[in-house]
Protein backbone atom coordinates (compact mmCIF):
# COMPACT_ATOMS: atom_id res chain seq x y z
CA UNK A 1 0.00 0.00 0.00
CA UNK A 2 2.99 2.03 -0.39
CA UNK A 3 2.20 3.19 -3.60
CA UNK A 4 -0.81 5.45 -1.96
CA UNK A 5 1.54 8.14 -0.87
CA UNK A 6 3.16 8.61 -4.05
CA UNK A 7 0.68 11.49 -4.98
CA UNK A 8 1.35 15.09 -3.23
CA UNK A 9 0.20 17.60 -5.19
CA UNK A 10 -2.55 16.31 -6.88
CA UNK A 11 -4.03 15.42 -3.69
CA UNK A 12 -3.87 18.66 -2.52
CA UNK A 13 -5.48 19.89 -5.36
CA UNK A 14 -8.41 17.20 -5.30
CA UNK A 15 -8.99 18.66 -1.53
CA UNK A 16 -9.09 22.91 -2.14
CA UNK A 17 -9.99 23.04 -5.29
CA UNK A 18 -13.51 22.01 -4.89
CA UNK A 19 -13.26 24.22 -1.31
CA UNK A 20 -12.32 27.37 -3.35
CA UNK A 21 -15.09 26.33 -5.51
CA UNK A 22 -17.29 26.55 -3.61
CA UNK A 23 -16.06 30.08 -1.95
CA UNK A 24 -16.25 31.66 -4.66
CA UNK A 25 -19.86 30.57 -5.63
CA UNK A 26 -20.70 31.73 -2.20
CA UNK A 27 -19.04 35.24 -2.77
CA UNK A 28 -21.48 35.47 -5.96
CA UNK A 29 -24.36 37.17 -3.88
CA UNK A 30 -27.71 35.90 -5.10
CA UNK A 31 -26.20 33.15 -7.85
CA UNK A 32 -26.97 29.42 -7.26
CA UNK A 33 -24.13 27.62 -5.58
CA UNK A 34 -21.96 25.46 -8.06
CA UNK A 35 -22.76 21.72 -8.25
CA UNK A 36 -21.16 18.83 -10.00
CA UNK A 37 -22.15 18.33 -13.14
CA UNK A 38 -24.12 14.97 -12.03
CA UNK A 39 -27.73 16.32 -11.80
CA UNK A 40 -30.78 14.95 -9.95
CA UNK A 41 -31.18 12.34 -12.92
CA UNK A 42 -27.61 11.01 -12.22
CA UNK A 43 -29.34 9.69 -9.11
CA UNK A 44 -31.03 6.31 -9.85
CA UNK A 45 -34.69 5.73 -8.46
CA UNK A 46 -34.93 2.05 -8.17
CA UNK A 47 -38.58 2.72 -6.81
CA UNK A 48 -40.63 2.06 -10.02
CA UNK A 49 -39.27 -1.56 -10.39
CA UNK A 50 -39.66 -2.70 -13.79
CA UNK A 51 -40.45 0.34 -15.02
CA UNK A 52 -36.65 1.52 -14.42
CA UNK A 53 -35.39 -1.88 -15.00
CA UNK A 54 -36.64 -0.54 -18.97
CA UNK A 55 -34.07 2.62 -18.49
CA UNK A 56 -30.74 3.03 -19.83
CA UNK A 57 -28.12 4.62 -17.44
CA UNK A 58 -25.92 6.60 -19.32
CA UNK A 59 -22.90 8.49 -18.33
CA UNK A 60 -22.82 12.34 -18.27
CA UNK A 61 -19.86 13.27 -16.82
CA UNK A 62 -16.19 11.98 -17.46
CA UNK A 63 -15.93 10.24 -14.13
CA UNK A 64 -18.90 8.16 -13.16
CA UNK A 65 -19.23 6.04 -9.99
CA UNK A 66 -21.75 3.67 -8.67
CA UNK A 67 -22.74 3.59 -4.74
CA UNK A 68 -24.22 0.83 -4.26
CA UNK A 69 -26.45 0.49 -0.81
CA UNK A 70 -26.78 -3.42 -0.14
CA UNK A 71 -30.31 -4.73 0.84
CA UNK A 72 -33.26 -2.77 0.91
CA UNK A 73 -37.54 -3.58 0.81
CA UNK A 74 -37.87 -6.91 2.19
CA UNK A 75 -34.55 -7.61 2.29
CA UNK A 76 -33.09 -6.75 5.46
CA UNK A 77 -29.73 -8.05 5.41
CA UNK A 78 -27.94 -8.80 9.06
CA UNK A 79 -30.05 -7.95 11.91
CA UNK A 80 -29.21 -7.50 15.45
CA UNK A 81 -31.91 -7.41 18.19
CA UNK A 82 -29.96 -6.30 21.05
CA UNK A 83 -30.36 -3.62 20.24
CA UNK A 84 -32.33 -3.38 16.90
CA UNK A 85 -29.76 -3.01 14.29
CA UNK A 86 -31.12 -3.67 10.40
CA UNK A 87 -28.12 -3.26 7.45
CA UNK A 88 -30.54 -2.35 4.62
CA UNK A 89 -30.71 0.89 7.21
CA UNK A 90 -26.97 1.43 8.09
CA UNK A 91 -26.38 0.67 4.12
CA UNK A 92 -28.40 3.37 2.49
CA UNK A 93 -27.29 6.15 5.45
CA UNK A 94 -24.36 5.44 4.57
CA UNK A 95 -24.54 5.07 1.00
CA UNK A 96 -26.28 8.52 1.16
CA UNK A 97 -23.48 9.99 2.85
CA UNK A 98 -20.64 8.84 0.85
CA UNK A 99 -22.68 10.02 -2.53
CA UNK A 100 -23.13 13.60 -0.91
CA UNK A 101 -19.17 13.73 -0.49
CA UNK A 102 -18.61 12.73 -3.95
CA UNK A 103 -20.88 15.03 -5.45
CA UNK A 104 -18.52 17.92 -3.95
CA UNK A 105 -15.87 17.24 -6.81
CA UNK A 106 -16.26 18.86 -10.24
CA UNK A 107 -16.92 16.93 -12.84
CA UNK A 108 -17.97 13.55 -11.04
CA UNK A 109 -21.22 11.50 -12.06
CA UNK A 110 -22.63 9.72 -8.86
CA UNK A 111 -24.90 6.78 -9.72
CA UNK A 112 -27.14 5.34 -6.26
CA UNK A 113 -28.86 1.88 -6.81
CA UNK A 114 -31.14 2.66 -4.67
CA UNK A 115 -31.95 5.97 -3.04
CA UNK A 116 -34.88 4.73 -0.14
CA UNK A 117 -36.16 1.38 1.14
CA UNK A 118 -36.62 -0.49 -1.75
CA UNK A 119 -35.85 -3.89 -2.87
CA UNK A 120 -33.57 -4.11 -5.70
CA UNK A 121 -32.68 -7.33 -7.93
CA UNK A 122 -28.72 -7.58 -8.00
CA UNK A 123 -29.03 -8.32 -11.70
CA UNK A 124 -30.33 -4.68 -11.54
CA UNK A 125 -27.10 -3.38 -9.38
CA UNK A 126 -24.95 -4.64 -11.63
CA UNK A 127 -27.24 -3.35 -14.95
CA UNK A 128 -27.04 0.14 -13.89
CA UNK A 129 -23.41 0.24 -13.64
CA UNK A 130 -22.89 -1.25 -16.82
CA UNK A 131 -25.28 0.47 -18.82
CA UNK A 132 -23.75 3.86 -17.18
CA UNK A 133 -19.81 2.56 -18.29
CA UNK A 134 -19.15 3.77 -14.77
CA UNK A 135 -15.23 3.95 -13.74
CA UNK A 136 -15.65 2.70 -10.33
CA UNK A 137 -18.44 0.53 -8.28
CA UNK A 138 -18.69 0.60 -4.48
CA UNK A 139 -21.57 -1.64 -2.40
CA UNK A 140 -21.91 -1.36 0.94
CA UNK A 141 -22.76 -3.54 3.59
CA UNK A 142 -22.32 -4.87 7.43
CA UNK A 143 -21.19 -7.74 8.80
CA UNK A 144 -22.87 -10.67 11.06
CA UNK A 145 -21.52 -13.45 12.95
CA UNK A 146 -22.08 -15.35 16.61
CA UNK A 147 -18.15 -13.68 17.49
CA UNK A 148 -16.51 -10.98 15.51
CA UNK A 149 -15.86 -7.49 14.52
CA UNK A 150 -13.80 -5.36 12.71
CA UNK A 151 -14.15 -4.09 8.51
CA UNK A 152 -13.26 -6.44 5.56
CA UNK A 153 -13.36 -5.34 2.18
CA UNK A 154 -14.13 -8.30 -0.74
CA UNK A 155 -13.03 -7.96 -4.52
CA UNK A 156 -13.82 -10.41 -7.14
CA UNK A 157 -10.41 -12.01 -7.81
CA UNK A 158 -6.74 -11.44 -6.36
CA UNK A 159 -5.65 -10.36 -9.78
CA UNK A 160 -7.96 -7.80 -10.19
CA UNK A 161 -5.44 -5.47 -9.44
CA UNK A 162 -7.07 -2.25 -9.67
CA UNK A 163 -10.04 -3.61 -7.39
CA UNK A 164 -7.52 -4.64 -5.03
CA UNK A 165 -6.00 -1.83 -4.87
CA UNK A 166 -9.30 0.27 -4.62
CA UNK A 167 -9.86 -1.59 -1.98
CA UNK A 168 -6.47 -1.43 -0.02
CA UNK A 169 -7.57 2.85 -0.32
CA UNK A 170 -10.40 3.13 1.50
CA UNK A 171 -9.64 0.42 3.99
CA UNK A 172 -6.34 2.36 5.09
CA UNK A 173 -8.53 5.67 5.27
CA UNK A 174 -11.18 3.67 7.50
CA UNK A 175 -7.85 2.71 9.46
CA UNK A 176 -6.79 6.10 9.86
CA UNK A 177 -10.28 7.68 11.17
CA UNK A 178 -10.23 4.18 13.67
CA UNK A 179 -11.87 0.74 13.07
CA UNK A 180 -12.39 -1.93 15.71
CA UNK A 181 -10.38 -4.15 13.19
CA UNK A 182 -8.68 -4.54 10.01
CA UNK A 183 -10.06 -8.00 8.47
CA UNK A 184 -8.28 -7.65 5.61
CA UNK A 185 -8.95 -7.55 1.87
CA UNK A 186 -10.70 -11.09 0.64
CA UNK A 187 -11.24 -12.37 -2.20
CA UNK A 188 -14.56 -13.84 -3.91
CA UNK A 189 -17.45 -15.73 -2.07
CA UNK A 190 -17.78 -15.79 1.41
CA UNK A 191 -18.45 -19.62 1.75
CA UNK A 192 -20.07 -20.34 -1.42
CA UNK A 193 -18.68 -20.84 -5.60
CA UNK A 194 -18.44 -17.75 -8.14
CA UNK A 195 -21.32 -19.53 -10.02
CA UNK A 196 -24.18 -18.98 -7.25
CA UNK A 197 -25.85 -15.90 -8.12
CA UNK A 198 -27.76 -15.04 -5.19
CA UNK A 199 -24.56 -13.81 -2.87
CA UNK A 200 -24.34 -10.40 -2.14
CA UNK A 201 -21.00 -10.59 -3.96
CA UNK A 202 -22.32 -11.37 -7.20
CA UNK A 203 -22.06 -7.30 -7.54
CA UNK A 204 -18.49 -7.71 -7.89
CA UNK A 205 -18.47 -10.61 -10.43
CA UNK A 206 -20.87 -9.46 -12.68
CA UNK A 207 -20.16 -5.14 -12.67
CA UNK A 208 -17.86 -4.53 -15.81
CA UNK A 209 -15.81 -2.03 -13.86
CA UNK A 210 -13.16 -2.11 -10.70
CA UNK A 211 -15.86 -2.84 -8.09
CA UNK A 212 -15.50 -4.07 -4.27
CA UNK A 213 -17.83 -4.63 -1.44
CA UNK A 214 -17.29 -3.15 2.10
CA UNK A 215 -18.79 -4.64 5.26
CA UNK A 216 -18.42 -1.74 8.10
CA UNK A 217 -18.81 -3.43 11.04
CA UNK A 218 -20.64 -5.84 12.80
CA UNK A 219 -24.75 -5.25 13.64
CA UNK A 220 -23.89 -7.20 16.78
CA UNK A 221 -20.83 -5.64 17.97
CA UNK A 222 -21.28 -2.94 20.44
CA UNK A 223 -17.79 -1.17 19.52
CA UNK A 224 -18.58 -1.40 15.56
CA UNK A 225 -22.14 0.08 15.97
CA UNK A 226 -20.78 2.85 18.19
CA UNK A 227 -17.78 3.89 15.53
CA UNK A 228 -20.42 3.35 13.03
CA UNK A 229 -22.37 5.94 14.38
CA UNK A 230 -19.74 8.44 16.36
CA UNK A 231 -17.83 8.42 13.26
CA UNK A 232 -20.56 8.31 10.70
CA UNK A 233 -19.37 11.38 8.63
CA UNK A 234 -15.47 10.41 8.93
CA UNK A 235 -16.31 7.13 7.63
CA UNK A 236 -18.11 8.50 4.42
CA UNK A 237 -15.28 10.71 3.84
CA UNK A 238 -13.08 7.94 3.85
CA UNK A 239 -14.42 6.09 1.38
CA UNK A 240 -14.82 8.91 -1.25
CA UNK A 241 -11.70 10.33 -0.55
CA UNK A 242 -10.28 6.52 -1.14
CA UNK A 243 -12.58 6.36 -4.32
CA UNK A 244 -11.23 9.58 -5.66
CA UNK A 245 -7.44 9.20 -4.91
CA UNK A 246 -7.44 5.74 -6.69
CA UNK A 247 -8.94 7.10 -9.27
CA UNK A 248 -6.40 10.24 -9.51
CA UNK A 249 -3.60 7.20 -9.17
CA UNK A 250 -5.31 5.72 -11.99
CA UNK A 251 -5.83 8.75 -14.64
CA UNK A 252 -9.66 8.07 -14.15
CA UNK A 253 -10.31 11.61 -12.80
CA UNK A 254 -7.96 14.74 -13.45
CA UNK A 255 -8.57 17.27 -10.52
Amino acid sequence: MAGRRRIRWERVALVFIPLFLLLCTQCGGDEKPQESQSDSSAIVDTQSGAENAEQPFQATADFVVVIDAGHGGNDGGCVSDTPLRIEKEDTLRMSEAVCEKLETYPNVQVIATREEDVFVELEERCRIANDANADLFVSIHRNIAEVGNGVEIWVNKETDEVDRQLAEYIMELLEDVGISRNRGIRYGFRGESADESGHSYYVNANTNMPSCLIELGFVNSEEDNTNFDQKFDAYADAIAQGIMELAIDQGMYKP
